[in-house]
């Protein structure tokens, strides 16, 4: 397999966000229940996809969400996330080859301020740009913040 392109700072991301109280909170906004490390599972980082090679429509497949339940789709820029002080590494998958992950650098994912800084960061997709048949939102620019 051909190494992975680095990770370019302007790069959209998108992480799936389930649904439930835990991982959304009313508003709605991203609980930081979503970004700790499972540590009985070994994890070194937080899964992201670059959403130039699986649009959100195909990340909601492959994570096995389901929209109409409540599932969603939040993105940030490389950049961003680099700015907190985490590194962002491709670490492509069989069924996601745009599959990275967020990895402590000078800030570890295993601080509690961490996740709320994360929480902050990603911003969800509109409803409608989550669901489709996984060829959806190939080239989408990101909603702009507000």
């Amino acid at each position: 397999m051909a190494e992975p392109d680095e990770i370019a700072d302007e790069e959209v991301l998108l992480r799936h966000i389930p649904s439930g109280t835990t991982w959304q909170a009313p508003g709605p906004r991203i609980t930081s229940a979503n970004f700790r490390l499972r540590q009985a599972r070994g994890e070194t980082g937080l899964s992201v996809t670059r959403q130039k090679v699986t649009p959100a429509g195909r990340l909601i497949e492959v994570v096995g969400g389901d929209v109409e339940r409540g599932s969603r789709v939040a993105f940030v820029t490389a950049g961003e996330l680099r700015a907190l002080g985490l590194r962002v590494v491709p670490k492509p998958l069989a069924d996601d080859s745009g599959h990275s992950e967020i990895q402590s650098d000078s800030r570890s994912l295993d601080e509690l301020a961490t996740g709320k800084l994360l929480s902050k960061a990603f911003q969800f997709l509109p409803s409608e740009e989550s669901a489709g048949d996984g060829s959806l939102n190939a080239n989408l620019e990101p909603p702009s913040r507000p």
